[in-house]
């Protein structure tokens, strides 16, 4: 049993999965609810403590790990009465596992350090299945030897650690990371239309890329919504991509930084959003493409004509 207490907010797919892998390691785990009682309701009753709020939270516990939809949801978490700052004690650490908006993650941390307690940006890469494995990938952002002191915790639900530099370093990394995997997507969808266009069968063309230059991780994940209509290699929602691809955008412009190819591509999410596809996962976005173009980017099935 780890000397440490740990607190968890945000019990989504991927926080439900690290919380567990928490618990599963001999941590002490206090967790609170947000509107869907069946995550916090199954750890409960594999040993962790429910807190009423976060400021409770942060009462009981020696490291707080957020993992929120981004930087709204983090403010939100921290401020008022009942927030996290209200209970935050001196020395303590705060883990954002968020994917953040590297444009607030500094106030973030300013107000933590306010508090004299650690801020550590470290969002994750992967996705929910290798959460569930305790497969994840860590960015981090702050001061290597806070980091230290939680090793032991980010690597109950990691595969590698990767340590990038001062606060802020691990969100601005993340966003980098994700304009390249959405960006990708956003290839593949809008190729795939084209092909579909062009009466290609789309099987043997998904054959062609997986040997070539067009192959990559997230083809990998996307591809078998196509070929078999299984959305499940990319459990994440189109709504996240855009907020993600905004985030990116803004920092290209602060850097400043060149931000063409950017712009298509949250624009594409920015569309596919628009048109109530928000809460749909990634690959649907092959269907968004196709109801734009007016054509079907599904593979033909046997039997089909």
């Amino acid at each position: 049993m780890s000397e440490m207490n740990v607190g968890f907010i945000g019990l989504g797919l991927m926080g439900h999965a690290m919380a567990t892998n928490i618990l599963k390691k001999g941590f002490s785990l206090a967790v609170i609810a947000n509107r869907n009682r069946q995550p916090i309701d199954d750890l409960v009753g594999k040993g962790a403590k429910e807190a009423t709020c976060a400021a409770e939270l942060a009462k009981q516990v020696d490291v707080v790990l957020l993992c929120l939809p981004g930087s709204h949801e983090v403010r939100q978490a921290f401020g008022g009465e009942k927030g996290l700052l209200a209970g935050l004690r001196p020395g303590q650490i705060v883990v954002d596992c968020s994917t953040g908006d590297p444009a607030i993650t500094p106030e973030l941390a300013q107000a933590v350090t306010e508090k004299n307690a650690h801020y550590l940006d470290t969002p994750v890469n992967r996705t929910p299945k290798e959460a569930v494995e305790g497969r994840l990938n860590v960015l981090v952002g702050g001061e290597a030897d806070v980091l230290e002191k939680v090793r032991p915790i980010l690597q109950c639900f990691s595969e590698t650690i990767h340590y990038l530099g001062p606060v802020g370093s691990g969100h601005k990394a993340k966003v980098i990371h994700n304009f390249i995997a959405q960006g990708n997507a956003a290839i593949l969808a809008e190729a795939f239309c084209a092909a579909a266009k062009n009466s290609i069968d789309l099987s043997a063309f998904a054959d062609i890329c997986s040997l070539s230059g067009g192959y990559s991780r997230t083809f990998e994940r996307i591809i078998p919504f196509v070929l078999r209509g299984d959305d499940s290699g990319q459990k994440f929602a189109i709504a996240n991509c855009e907020k993600d691809m905004r985030y990116y955008t803004q920092l290209a412009k602060a850097t400043p930084s060149t931000g063409i190819v950017a712009e298509s591509v949250y624009q594409t999410f920015l569309l596919a959003k628009s048109l109530g596809h928000g809460d749909k996962y990634v690959p649907h976005l092959f269907d968004v493409l196709g109801e734009i173009n007016g054509t079907r980017v599904r593979a033909r099935q046997e039997g089909e004509s």
